[in-house]
């Protein structure tokens, strides 16, 4: 009997190595996961349903870790609250930082840069953060509670500071207000930002600004230290990766914006 175990694990071990095969967990949830709207990332179809990276991550997750993972809609803002009380099991691509480190554990599946977008006359002149910052006539509009790493994070508390910038709940809200001009600017990136300019008709308007090239900001699944099993936790994290290395990741990405962004977009 002890010889037949044996056999069994060694049988084993290039399974579980193998391209899109992984240890799955029966107990493995539910979990709850919010999603938002966002771009390429998560979006509605013209039939009415979901589609987007985010999506397809998760649906891949749970099929390899036998996770069961129920997802709703909701706002990002509503999102870092339920994760900061506790309420929520997790959410998708979160920037990862030191004070959210303290809430959720992180697996990584998106790299991106984000560009300052210009709209107003007022800001048809600048070239940078600082050149937005020494125009005291011009306003940020941003997401409520989106962090999008340095530069930017530093630069936008030193604009509220000022009282210059006006938080929303969502991209479309922003885009839209920055479109009716009762804001100058505001912050986004290439897999996000075609359907906002395209639905508020912003394509021929915008200024699109690369005010911080050599950063880039990585973002991924944000799962609850308070309500998921750390090897939960693990066992999402390590199929991630074997997306990322057997080229899942890649091929997801390549679905929603195309061979050339999707390479940049891999972590």
């Amino acid at each position: 009997m002890a010889l037949s175990i044996r056999w069994i694990r060694w049988l084993l071990v290039p399974l579980m190595a193998m391209p899109g095969v992984g240890v799955r967990a029966a107990d493995c949830g539910p979990y709850r996961v919010a999603f938002y709207e966002f771009g390429s990332v998560y979006y509605r179809t013209a039939s009415g349903d979901f589609a987007g990276i985010d999506k397809d991550v998760v649906d891949e997750v749970a099929r390899r870790t036998g996770c069961r993972l129920e997802g709703y809609l909701d706002s990002r803002a509503r999102t870092w609250t339920h994760l900061a009380d506790g309420s929520l099991d997790m959410t998708v691509s979160g920037v990862q930082n030191e004070e959210r480190e303290r809430l959720a554990y992180f697996a990584t599946y998106l790299k991106t840069r984000n560009y300052l977008l210009t709209v107003s006359k007022e800001s048809q002149h600048v070239q940078s953060l600082r050149a937005f910052t020494d125009n005291p006539s011009l306003r940020l509009a941003i997401v409520k509670l989106f962090r999008h790493g340095e530069p930017f994070d530093n630069w936008i508390e030193d604009l509220k500071r000022l009282n210059r910038v006006d938080e929303y709940a969502d991209p479309d809200t922003v885009a839209k207000v920055v479109s009716v001009g009762r804001a100058d600017a505001f912050l986004s990136q290439p897999l996000v930002w075609t359907p906002l300019l395209e639905k508020h008709h912003l394509q021929n308007r915008v200024r699109v600004l690369d005010v911080a090239p050599n950063t880039n900001v990585r973002a991924g699944l944000v799962l609850s230290r308070k309500r998921i099993a750390p090897e939960h936790a693990k066992l999402m994290q390590v199929s991630v990766e074997s997306m990322r290395e057997d080229g899942t990741l890649l091929k997801i990405l390549q679905r929603h914006i195309g061979a050339d962004l999707a390479a940049r977009s891999v972590p």
